[in-house]
Order: C-alpha cells, then sequence, then structure tokens
C-alpha cells in the first residue's frame, strides 16, 4: 500500500505548438500497470520515449475528444493494425465520453484501409458519469466537466491508496471540487491568462481557488498557453493556495503518494 505511483509529464501545454511544451499526455504507473491520460499529438512518441510503448500500455483515458487531447488516436489505430504490435496482449481499452466512438467512425470512414484496428486488439470503453473499473483494478469516477459534450475529469484511488485527480479543460463548477476533495494530486489545467482568461478554462489565479476550495493536498498546473507563461503563476495561484504547488514541465516525474492517516479529514469535515 505504500509504495509509490509515478506520474510522468508528457505534455503540458495546449494547440498552440512549442518546443518545450507538447499537447495534453500523462503517463501513469503504479504497481504494474501503466496508463496514459488524453493522446495528444505525438504522445505515442513521448510515451515510447518514457518507456512506455504499446506493449507496456494497460489502457488510456481521455478527458475530450479535442484534437490537443485525442488526436494520436489515429496513430494508436494505425499502430494496432501492424501485426508485430501487441502480440499476445489484451485488446488496449480506451476510455472516454461515448463521443468518442463517433469520431473513431469518423476517423475510420477517412482512413478505411488504415485505421480499421481489430477489436480483439483495441476496446472503445464508453464512459458514462459515474463509477467504472481500469485495468489493474484500479477504481476511477469520471465526472462531467464544463468545457464540451464530451469533457469527462477523471478521479483514480491507486492500488496505493492515494488518490489522484485529472480536470482536463475546464472552468469552476461543483462537479470540479469534487473530482479534486481531498486529492493527493490534482492535474488541473490553468490554460488563460488572469489578464485575458480564455473562454472554457481556468486561469492561475482561479485555478489556485479551486485547489484551495477542494483541500487538494498537491497541484500540479498544467495546459499553458504561451500568454499565461508570461504572467507570474505561482504570485497568482498562492494569493490562495497554500499547499504543494508544481508547475508542469515536459518530462517532469512526480512521486504520488496517500496522504497520512493523521492528515486525513475526518468524515464530514474538510481538510
Amino acid at each position: 500500500m505504500g509504495c509509490p505511483a509515478e506520474l510522468t509529464v508528457l505534455g503540458s501545454g495546449t494547440s498552440v505548438p512549442r518546443a518545450d511544451r507538447a499537447s495534453s499526455c500523462y503517463l501513469l504507473r503504479c504497481q504494474g500497470t501503466t496508463l496514459l491520460v488524453d493522446l495528444g499529438p505525438g504522445a505515442l512518441h513521448r510515451a515510447a520515449m518514457a518507456g512506455a510503448d504499446l506493449d507496456a500500455l494497460d489502457g488510456v483515458l481521455l478527458t475530450h475528444i479535442h484534437p490537443d487531447h485525442s488526436a494520436d488516436l489515429v496513430a494508436l489505430q494505425f499502430a494496432l493494425m501492424n501485426p508485430t504490435t501487441r502480440v499476445g496482449l489484451e485488446p488496449l481499452p480506451v476510455f472516454g465520453h461515448p463521443a468518442m466512438g463517433l469520431l473513431v467512425s469518423r476517423l475510420r470512414n477517412a482512413w478505411p484501409r488504415w485505421l480499421g484496428a481489430d477489436p480483439s486488439r483495441l476496446t472503445l470503453e464508453h464512459t458514462e458519469p459515474g463509477p467504472t473499473t481500469l485495468p489493474g483494478g484500479w477504481q476511477a469516477q469520471a465526472l462531467p466537466m464544463r468545457h464540451h459534450d464530451s469533457s469527462l475529469g477523471w478521479r483514480l484511488t491507486l492500488p496505493n491508496g492515494a488518490t489522484v485527480a485529472f480536470s482536463g479543460d475546464t472552468v469552476e463548477s461543483p462537479e470540479l471540487l469534487e473530482l479534486g476533495r481531498d486529492a493527493d494530486l490534482f492535474v488541473l489545467e490553468a490554460a488563460g491568462p488572469d489578464s485575458e482568461p480564455l473562454s472554457g478554462h481556468l486561469t492561475p489565479r482561479r485555478a489556485g481557488a479551486v485547489g484551495a476550495a477542494c483541500g487538494a493536498r498537491h497541484l500540479l498546473l498544467t495546459h499553458f498557453y504561451p500568454a499565461t507563461l508570461a504572467e507570474p503563476i505561482e504570485t497568482l495561484v498562492r494569493e490562495t493556495f497554500e499547499g504543494e504547488l508544481t508547475l508542469a514541465q515536459d518530462g517532469q516525474m512526480i512521486s504520488i503518494t496517500p496522504r497520512p492517516l493523521s492528515s486525513r479529514p475526518r468524515p464530514g469535515h474538510a481538510s
């Protein structure tokens, strides 16, 4: 139970190409299970660079179907057409909103000869808000986020007892606070600058207020547009958030351990 989980930031950027920040993707490992969260362009290549090629993956979670979070669904299906990949392994499950199925069918219509991945090698797990079980027996909760009709936040309880939450793109909502409630690690977007907020996205100041309101233990802010990086992000977040704070960088590795029992909130009390 005490063994740490490990999160690797594969992409902390947005749809705007930058040399130092790829589009959204995160690699999560714990006790022999390896998951990818989001498939921005080039995600599979970056996962392989981090030691998790297709044969090492146990599953994929999508937060929504915008291209900077899902474009490598094309690369994934094409790779699984190759008979040398995932030989003898279970089908690779991709969990996401039911809208994912329509996206995949349209992609296959565009490339019918190259994206017809055999269902024995890839399964689409259409996920509605609520509890679900992930590979490795991990327990998860999917919650609707306010960004796009296909948006889901993911709250995972890891085998070591830690809780990690991924917001994807979002703005404030009761579901967002529930998603990050007392999380050991809350991966939260802060895409837009406070000086000029973007529709459908948080800013650093607003993300800090969310982290404080939900009692997250460790806040990992990510998904930065270039204009946001020009602002004093940490100063803006620290106006409200007092917990551990990390500003995501591509290639960064973070250990996730459960909150000590002595510091966990009592039932019915805020942390």
